[in-house]
């Protein structure tokens, strides 16, 4: 079953101040019922399934190093989209991150408060 469908991986990166884009062609080798199996140019074959296309994969499982990655595979009508939905994504990523953060400071403020209370006391006796 031969189309003439092109695929593109769309990659957002958010490395500390700088976001890239990076849009790459992929070539279609083989559409079935379920799934469509397509390849770049120098890399190996990859199997998406029909559902999963145009749908966003965060690819940073943990933030190290001020990097943040999702991506999508989708048709060239789609590339647009999927740009916007990466941002939006990695908004709520950052919004998650930084809501994190503020729990985990508001902890360590409590636990100082603490210490610096039992220091007072120690001295005070």
């Amino acid at each position: 079953m031969k189309t003439n469908i092109r695929f593109f991986k769309v990659t957002g990166e958010l490395q500390r101040d700088i976001f890239n884009i990076v849009i790459s062609p992929w070539k279609l080798l083989l559409e079935t019922k379920r799934y469509y199996e397509i390849k770049p140019e120098n890399g190996a074959v990859k199997r998406i399934y029909k559902e999963k296309l145009n749908t966003l994969i965060t690819e940073t499982k943990h933030y190290a190093n001020g990097v943040l990655t999702c991506s999508a595979f989708c048709t060239e009508d789609y590339i647009d989209e999927v740009q916007k939905n990466i941002l939006q994504q990695l908004q709520l990523s950052i919004v998650a991150y930084m809501e994190d953060l503020q729990l985990n400071q508001l902890a360590l403020d409590k636990h100082l408060k603490l210490l610096v209370n039992r220091q007072l006391l120690e001295v005070g006796n």
